[in-house]
């Protein structure tokens, strides 16, 4: 069905869009279009008096043969977004890397609908899968770093989580499957 395909979205630095789309074509992601992310502040706060200082982020939307899904509204979509800190009350500061939870809800409001899955193989944060659960997405998180793990799961995640949602860790799981085994 044409505009309902998945897509995938690789956030990356601006000299990385070339090889992102280069890999993205070697594994069936023929057609790729960059997004672009405007912040209101820079990390380079040491650099101000030296140099024009960064202050945006990029990523590259990833699709196949079809159109990916587009949730617009009837409304004009820019390539770029405006990309605000979020309330640290809300949304705990976790990972040095951690996109806003408002980026990402955007993100995922204009590329899924409700009930679709939302896969972050690079959880960090837990930042995505709290926008996906917040949008009614199911999300699917993996981190191989624990101590980011455990701090998304205990500070990022839990507050967010509403009835019936539910979360596997698959340390438990695999112990489980230990002891059934005998």
């Amino acid at each position: 069905e044409r505009g309902k395909a998945p897509a995938m979205i690789v956030f990356c630095a601006f000299e990385q869009i070339p090889t992102v789309v280069q890999y993205g074509e070697k594994y069936g992601f023929k057609h790729s279009y960059p997004l672009i992310f405007c912040k209101n502040y820079s990390a380079q706060v040491l650099k101000a008096n030296m140099k024009i200082v960064g202050a945006t982020e990029y990523a590259v939307v990833l699709y196949r043969e079809k159109l990916p899904k587009f949730n617009n509204n009837g409304k004009m979509v820019f390539n770029w977004f405006e990309w605000r800190r979020d309330n640290a009350k809300e949304y705990p500061k976790i990972h040095p890397t951690q996109k806003p939870v408002s980026v990402l809800k955007r993100l995922i409001e204009i590329f899924t609908d409700e009930g679709d899955v939302v896969i972050d193989p690079v959880a960090g944060s837990g930042s995505t899968l709290r926008a996906a659960m917040e949008l009614n997405r199911n999300g699917f998180g993996f981190e191989i770093d624990k101590g980011f793990y455990c701090k998304a799961k205990e500070s990022m995640l839990q507050p967010g989580f509403k009835d019936g949602y539910k979360q596997i860790d698959l340390d438990d799981m695999y112990k489980g499957l230990q002891e059934a085994q005998g």
